[in-house]
């Protein structure tokens, strides 16, 4: 079995679906890739593991991101999974922000935001929550409990060398029960769920994890889905960016050699366009989408 992975599992007999995620070389290596106080470290990684997881819970031809906005010191957390099982994420803050972090703390205005981009169908969807709940993985069971109308627990655990997720849900129509009613077995596995311990879920392998929460179920469990780092930048999607700008302002951001340069933040390429560039670039007449924020 790889390091990273997702794996779902359905207890068919109580109509509840799941998801289990183990991320390690991944995360260690978007941890690599900036430094983050570990309380800001902690909320990413809770993020990461929890892309994961909503990727395993969905049908995805594309990706699924989640952003955590807000006003406080720590303005922004992204993480983003896609199909290929490709993973990055990133967290803009200021200060030390050394004591653990709540949403609460990120103050009354600050929202939680689930993207899908369907690539097939070149179709974009994103449902906008406030951040409420005492933890992060508490506000992202609200943001099912009213964006997707189904009852779902998650469990999210973090450290320095690894974060891992686990979520169960109810299934959408499962037992003749209407979307936003939990079912009597959903009931009975969710308080099952709630008694998870986070070495567990980050060392238990998932036969010995399912078989210690549900021994009564009948678990059928998948075959897992390799995770990896991946960032999705390329000399493409930062020249659409630079077409967004307008020529004034990125020919004004020059550097005295002429040149522009645009860093990514996920993985920290640099893309260099000389004069010669940015004048090919803005003679093109190409449709430009819409910016790609973050790169």
């Amino acid at each position: 079995m790889s390091s990273d992975w997702f794996r779902t599992f359905h207890l068919e007999h109580a109509g509840v679906r799941g998801v289990i995620a183990r991320l390690d070389a991944s995360w260690r290596e978007v941890l690599a890739h900036a430094e983050y106080p570990p309380a800001v470290a902690a909320v990413l990684g809770e993020a990461l593991a929890a892309s994961a997881l909503f990727a395993g819970n969905i049908k995805l031809s594309g990706s699924i991101s989640l952003q955590l906005k807000s006003r406080g010191p720590l303005a922004l957390v992204f993480a983003e999974c896609t199909d290929a099982g490709e993973l990055r994420g990133i967290a803009r803050h200021e200060g030390a922000l050394d004591s653990p972090i709540s949403p609460a703390m990120l103050g009354t205005d600050a929202v939680l935001a689930i993207t899908i981009e369907r690539e097939e169908a070149n179709t974009r969807y994103q449902g906008m929550v406030p951040l409420e709940g005492g933890t992060f993985a508490a506000a992202f069971e609200a943001y099912f409990a009213q964006s997707e109308q189904l009852p779902t627990a998650i469990h999210l655990a973090v450290s320095p060398d690894r974060c891992a997720g686990m979520l169960v849900q109810q299934v959408a129509g499962g037992g003749g029960h209407v979307r936003n009613s939990a079912s009597s077995d959903y009931a009975r596995i969710s308080l099952m769920f709630r008694t998870l311990a986070d070495d567990e879920l980050a060392t238990l392998a998932p036969e010995l994890l399912l078989r210690r929460l549900f021994p009564e179920d009948d678990v059928r469990l998948q075959g897992e889905v390799p995770l990896r780092f991946g960032c999705r930048c390329s000399r493409e999607r930062v020249a659409r960016m630079l077409r967004t700008l307008g020529r004034d302002e990125v020919f004004a951001s020059r550097m005295q050699d002429g040149l522009v340069e645009v860093q990514c933040q996920f993985c920290n390429r640099n893309y260099r366009f000389g004069e010669s560039d940015l004048e090919q670039l803005f003679a093109e007449r190409i449709e430009v989408a819409g910016p790609d924020t973050p790169q």
